[in-house]
């Protein structure tokens, strides 16, 4: 199933940093994760009331699936995720405190099929936003396309995602285009720009 999550980029403020000492560190994602980025997710791509709160599981339970499927079923997807843990605790389990998303997506021309690596999904925890996670996490997506042979990656962020752009921006990221069709003419909230990043070594 495909799941209303992907290809969206979401970033809100965040409380202060937290001040615990921990190790924080990037790696692929494994389907023993799938749960805990499934909260990841959840929590950062959707907003939550007393009213509302019920949806949760049954939200939640959907992101799980459609991550379990493609990390089980889809050689051209790659799960990253943050983790961190006390550093003087030995017995502590890790916590995953961000993800991201990176895809192989497949473009038609006259010179046949040809594919590009494509970021999306990029959520980091509440209480760890603005600690350098998610610069963490792009930073891996780079290497990943590198070692695959590719000397770009491209994403989408929401046109008043100002948040979000700033980080993309930040991390070497330029804007491509302004994408706009009949639905964002309408609800210009959801128009989309199209960011790139050269990786040449």
């Amino acid at each position: 199933m495909q799941s209303f999550l992907f290809n969206s980029h979401h970033f809100s403020p965040s409380p202060s940093p937290i001040t615990e000492s921990v190790t924080t560190s990037v790696r692929l994602a494994k389907i023993d994760d799938v749960n805990q980025i499934g909260d990841v997710l959840t929590l950062s791509f959707n907003h939550f009331s007393d009213f509302t709160l019920w949806i949760y599981p049954f939200l939640k339970l959907g992101v799980c699936e459609d991550l379990r499927s493609r990390l089980k079923n889809d050689r051209d997807y790659f799960c990253v995720l943050a983790e961190k843990k006390p550093i003087n605790s030995k017995n502590q389990e890790s916590q995953i405190i961000g993800t991201v998303e990176l895809s192989l997506r497949t473009i038609y021309g006259w010179h046949g099929r040809t594919k590009y690596p494509y970021i999306s999904n990029l959520a980091v925890s509440q209480n760890h936003r603005r600690q350098g996670v998610g610069s963490q996490l792009l930073s891996k997506c780079e290497q990943i396309a590198k070692q695959l042979g590719f000397n770009e990656l491209y994403l989408h962020v929401l046109a008043n995602n100002k948040i979000g752009q700033q980080l993309y921006l930040h991390n070497g990221y330029t804007i491509r285009q302004v994408e706009t069709d009949l639905y964002s003419l309408f609800v210009p909230s959801k128009r989309r720009l199209l960011l790139a990043k050269s990786i040449e070594s």
